[in-house]
Parts: structure tokens; C-alpha cells; sequence
């Protein structure tokens, strides 16, 4: 299979090219100002994250205030 070697370089040549236009498509989709979507899983992790984070504090300074 001669090919299969020829393949790493052009792999390694099309990878920055692929990254370079992600960037720059992220750029421009950042200076047109158009809004990011809202992730509804990530919201829902990080509100039950703060509320975790939340009833932490308030056990902690409750022991705290026992001693």
C-alpha cells in the first residue's frame, strides 16, 4: 500500500489549513455580532453547580459557628 504513505504529509499539510478556517469563520461570525446559542445542558449543570457551591458554604460556616 504505497499511497497510505503519501497520505501523513498531506494530512499534515491540511490540518493548520482546516484550524486557520475555523478561526477565521469564528472571527467573522464574532464581528457580525450575531449571538452564541444558549446551551441548555451547560446551564443547567452550572445552576445546580453554584447551588451545590451554595449549600457547601452555608454547611461549612454553620460548623464553623458550633465550635
Amino acid at each position: 500500500m504505497p499511497t497510505g504513505a503519501g497520505l501523513g504529509g498531506l494530512v499534515t499539510a491540511v490540518l493548520p489549513l482546516v484550524g486557520l478556517a475555523t478561526v477565521l469563520k469564528a472571527r467573522a461570525k464574532r464581528k457580525r455580532g450575531a449571538p452564541e446559542p444558549v446551551d441548555e445542558e451547560f446551564e443547567k449543570r452550572r445552576a445546580a453547580t453554584l447551588e451545590s457551591e451554595r449549600r457547601m458554604a452555608a454547611y461549612l460556616a454553620s460548623r464553623n459557628n458550633q465550635r
